[in-house]
């Protein structure tokens, strides 16, 4: 990727200060726009007040009256069993591999999966085979050879590089005849995609709650931006796994701060779909605007919507001449893309102003010279 910036400022209209310049930002993960939202702030701030920076101890021990409230509501949100807070989606992911397989055992995960995805698979001792990304083909091949006592399938709901969506209807209809748990790692769905923003599942039609069936997730996009993540599904395994999952156990949660946000965010989130409504009429704002401009971008399911650029030193230069007309949208490089596939990726906001999207793309086709 290019150089890393600094920012010295945000606004609530989708706009951050790079130095002394103002620009649209386009490359945050802010999809609701709640993390400058006053509620979601005044609760963090009341937090701090109240608990100091952190609780300084490990939740396996001790956690926060607002703690056990967002792992109450968020399961509820979800329709799942239970959930239970982690300091990272990635480290749900470790929870997730790490405390539902072990030695013996056989992961199944997607080739396109995440960088958290595949070092939780390490951590875990158990066998793990990729197959091609969203080929359900391959996947059922895998499954039908598979000897393994225990076996896990593990997707993206969302993949965060072209935004498209795992086939899980196909995923879980295998997963059920063939005995394998399935996990879902729907950091940039939740509070995104699906009826209420309930993720990839429940855009496919399918509950959140069955049967051997678990969802990670991120409280540092959607819902709030503070940090955090979250694991959730039936009781059970959630409370063995409070108990032995090493990356629970053994580390600091979430500061209190960034479960007051996450909270204060899903409750918004809840109380006001007008906030969901207005991410999607962005997100079609922008697709519009492609089309109008002759702009080509990949297909996808979700607030990720991905221009192909090709070669990492064209991608990188068509960053920073957007950065100079007052846009930032990050061009995605080797090795977080396979080399020749560098791609830049607009992430649109509820935050955003319509007309400010559509005039951006409008510069993005001007300065995109394929």
């Amino acid at each position: 990727m290019s150089g890393v910036g600094t920012i010295a400022a945000r606004d609530r209209r989708g706009h951050v200060m790079l130095g002394e310049r103002r620009v649209l930002m386009l490359g945050s993960n802010d999809y609701l726009g709640l993390s400058t939202d006053s509620a979601v702030t005044k609760a963090a701030a009341a937090s701090i007040e109240t608990y100091g920076t952190g609780l300084t101890i490990y939740p396996v021990f001790v956690v926060s009256g607002e703690h056990r409230a967002l792992e109450r509501e968020l399961a509820a949100f979800l329709g799942t069993e239970a959930a239970m807070l982690t300091t990272s989606g990635g480290a749900a992911n470790a929870v997730a591999l790490t405390g539902l397989v072990g030695d013996g055992d056989l992961i199944f995960s997607d080739a396109d999966n995440h960088a958290s995805t595949i070092d939780a698979g390490r951590l875990s001792r158990a066998d793990v085979k990729p197959w091609r990304s969203r080929d359900v083909g391959h996947l059922a091949e895998l499954l039908e050879v598979s000897r393994a006592p225990n076996r896990l399938v593990i997707t993206n709901g969302v993949f965060s590089m072209d935004g498209g969506m795992a086939p899980l209807g196909d995923i879980s209809s295998l997963c059920a005849r063939h005995g394998a748990m399935l996990v879902v790692d729907d950091a940039h769905a939740t509070g995104v995609v699906g009826p209420g923003g309930r993720g990839t599942l429940a855009a496919s039609g399918l509950p959140n709650a069955m049967p051997a069936t678990f969802v990670t997730g991120s409280l540092s996009k959607a819902l709030g931006g503070a940090g955090g993540g979250f694991f959730a599904g039936p009781r059970a395994e959630i409370d063995e796994l409070r108990r032995k999952a090493r990356s629970y156990v053994f580390t600091q949660g979430m500061t209190s701060a960034a479960t007051a946000a996450a909270l204060a965010a899903l409750r918004r989130h809840i109380d006001d779909p007008s906030i969901h409504r207005s991410l999607w009429r962005n997100i079609e704002a922008v697709r519009q605007a492609a089309v109008k401009h002759g702009l080509t971008l990949l297909p996808s399911d979700s607030a990720i919507l991905t221009l192909l650029v090709g070669e990492e030193g064209t991608a990188a230069a068509l960053q920073e001449r957007l950065l100079e007309r007052g846009i930032f949208a990050q061009a995605m490089t080797f090795p977080i893309v396979p080399k020749g596939a560098a791609r830049l990726r607009l992430q649109p906001s509820a935050a955003h102003e319509t007309q400010e999207l559509e005039t951006a793309i409008a510069i993005i086709t001007e300065e995109f010279k394929p």
